[in-house]
């Protein structure tokens, strides 16, 4: 909890730009980026994804790194409020690495992605996507 609670405002915050929230939300980024910005060409491309398994994306360590390059590339300083980038880093290893779960008489551990039902894996599945998405659409 904690750590969603430290991320989640500040991810919301990058993201906000490029998120919509809600219909009314879309239709004014849309008028913004169509009249505005006067951004809409005749090769614009608009497309919807369909990610399955959305919560076991990818392999721990590499979340673990891209959250700390969103942090690098995103943050004025080294430190998100009062934690530096590696000490947010060190907070994720063991949250990942050490989640262990009791289903029928057996203990698990997770390999790959975070339990979906924790706050903090929609905020890291974010940040994650947000990074695939910047690197696809340069």
């Amino acid at each position: 909890k904690y750590l969603n609670d430290l991320l989640r405002p500040f991810v919301n915050k990058i993201l906000q730009p490029t998120t919509f929230r809600d219909e009314p939300d879309f239709i004014q980024k849309l008028h913004q980026y169509v009249h505005i910005d006067k951004r809409l060409r005749a090769t614009t491309l608009f497309c919807t994804l369909q990610i399955s398994n959305y919560y076991a994306l990818d392999l721990h360590q590499r979340m673990i790194d891209t959250v700390g390059c969103f942090l690098q590339d995103n943050l004025l300083s080294n430190k998100l409020e009062q934690l530096t980038i590696q000490t947010i880093k060190n907070l994720l290893h063991i949250y990942l690495y050490y989640h262990i779960f009791y289903y029928k008489n057996q203990i698990y551990k997770m390999a790959k992605g975070s339990p979906t039902t924790m706050a903090l894996s929609e905020t890291l599945s974010t940040i994650y996507l947000f990074v695939w998405e910047s690197r696809i659409t340069k």
